[in-house]
């Protein structure tokens, strides 16, 4: 059965090998290497000659105005610097004063509105945040969830993590079942009837685990190997045109095996690379030779989508256990990874995310939990970059 509905957004590709080329051509989950803060602007240069754009408008083909200017106007009124401060000393002396003195909003509590503002970004089509690295230990499962959390609580948008690991992850554990013992596997075993026009998300909502407070939901692995073994291309491609129906943001927690059938169809939709690592040198080794493998990819398909995803990626530095490593080989091991991606952000330690057990984002201290805003924000710069090329692709094609 079909899986293209009418006004789907996005059709699942299969993944490529590592040896057969492919014709060179422009995904609809390309990234674009930004080196701008969250929040930065786009500029969008109207083109063509004006009896052009009105053919263009009579076939539908473009709109009739396609400048910025009146947007920047009034973008700068900015209501996150018009607010009261609600935090920090300035909050407490306009408390005391009940409102009499009112000092302006501090930099920090700033920082974190515009962080949280561009969490809350709409985007054109569902979006897939994949969190990749072949070494174990180094807090995937954890960023999944916490970045899960953030968007589902600050974004307002439906956020799916999804646990794509074809070896038993980890996320079931790591996340409230809510008495349901649904697996990724029970929904493949019925995703028939949820690839019709008639299928509803309070249906499928049974297949996954709401977290409550956190906001998100959460697709877990089966808990028989040999099944999630099973699941390859084509199944994962089937599960993601489904889920991209119903949820806004999808987050897809991987397995250590970077040329598995399921892992490669990943890569093939993701929008924005999210790679995990400790300060160590086996973690980053890890993570660079999986940045390798993505870059030879392109240079043995012609296809850039590999290479722009490093290039855009975002790195979350855990803190992992063991032996300390020294700051210069801290400094050595960080320049490496930036040399190759687009921004390094660190996770503070926290203990409630290092029980092994349930993650429940209300007992996470403010510390961690501004980390993974930043990350988020983040990421969210490198998915409007994202977003931006691909319309501009498809407005190009059009004509």
């Amino acid at each position: 059965m079909s899986t293209n509905w009418q006004g789907s957004e996005r059709k699942s590709r299969a993944p490529i090998t590592l040896t057969d080329p492919q014709p060179e051509e422009t995904t609809a989950g390309s990234a674009a290497v930004i080196h701008a803060v969250p929040g930065a602007q786009a500029t969008v240069e109207p083109q063509g000659q004006p009896v052009a754009v009105a053919a263009a408008v009579d076939h539908g083909e473009a709109p009739l105005v396609s400048g910025r200017r009146s947007a920047t106007v009034l973008r700068k009124e900015n209501v996150n610097d018009q607010l009261p401060p609600a935090t920090g000393w300035q909050a407490f002396l306009r408390a005391v004063s009940l409102g009499l003195i009112s000092p302006k909003v501090g930099t920090a509590e700033l920082a974190r509105r515009a962080d949280l503002s561009a969490i809350q970004r709409v985007y054109s089509r569902p979006m897939q945040i994949m969190v990749a690295q072949p070494l174990g230990g180094v807090g995937k499962t954890m960023c999944s969830i916490g970045l899960g959390s953030t968007f589902g609580i600050h974004s307002g948008q439906q956020t799916l993590v999804w646990d794509n690991n074809e070896m038993m992850g980890t996320a079931g554990v790591r996340t409230n079942a809510n008495d349901s013992i649904s697996t990724v596997w029970d929904l493949l075993n019925v995703l028939e009837s949820f690839e019709t026009v008639t299928a509803r998300k309070g249906e499928l909502s049974y297949y996954t685990r709401h977290q409550g407070n956190n906001q998100f939901s959460v697709l877990v692995a089966d808990e028989d190997a040999d099944r999630m073994k099973s699941i390859g291309a084509d199944e994962f491609n089937r599960i993601h045109t489904v889920v991209s129906r119903f949820y806004d943001t999808i987050i897809v927690d991987t397995g250590n095996n970077t040329r598995s059938a399921s892992w490669l169809a990943s890569i093939e939709v993701t929008d924005q690379l999210v790679i995990p690592t400790t300060l160590k040198r086996n973690a980053v080794v890890s993570a660079l030779r999986m940045i390798e493998q993505l870059e030879s990819m392109s240079e043995r398909t012609g296809n850039p989508h590999y290479k722009d995803l490093v290039a855009n990626a975002v790195v979350l530095v855990t803190q992992g256990g063991g032996a300390k490593v020294s700051a210069a080989e801290q400094a050595e091991l960080r320049q490496n990874l930036a040399s190759a991606v687009r921004v390094l952000i660190d996770i503070p330690y926290d203990a409630a995310l290092d029980t092994g057990s349930i993650i429940d984002w209300q007992l996470v201290a403010d510390p961690a939990r501004r980390a993974f805003e930043r990350a988020s924000a983040a990421i969210a710069a490198g998915l409007l970059a994202t977003d931006l090329k691909h319309a501009t692709s498809a407005t190009t094609t059009n004509r």
